[in-house]
């Protein structure tokens, strides 16, 4: 599951934005130090489901694309799956 998280975030940060000339929009997660991803992503699997879901959401097709840098999406083995999904 962790590395399908991981996985599912980088290609949507790879399928960012357009050719377009404006500012992103839509909310910016505060994020790692050089990154878009929440440290609540980075810290918790339900974080970074939320922002993977979150990011999934975004029907943007002008915004920047998001900066992952090295960030690393939290996992667990542990964690009951989402019923939602």
């Amino acid at each position: 599951m962790g590395a399908t998280l991981v996985g599912g975030a980088l290609l949507l940060a790879a399928c960012g934005g357009g050719s377009g000339d404006g500012a992103p929009t839509g909310p910016v997660p505060p994020g790692s130090a050089g990154t878009d991803v929440p440290a609540s992503a980075t810290t918790s699997s339900a974080g970074a489901f939320a922002f993977v879901k979150s990011v999934a959401a975004t029907s943007d097709d002008t915004a920047l694309p998001l900066a992952v840098g090295d960030a690393a999406l939290a996992a667990s083995d542990t964690d009951e799956p989402d019923p939602g999904v």
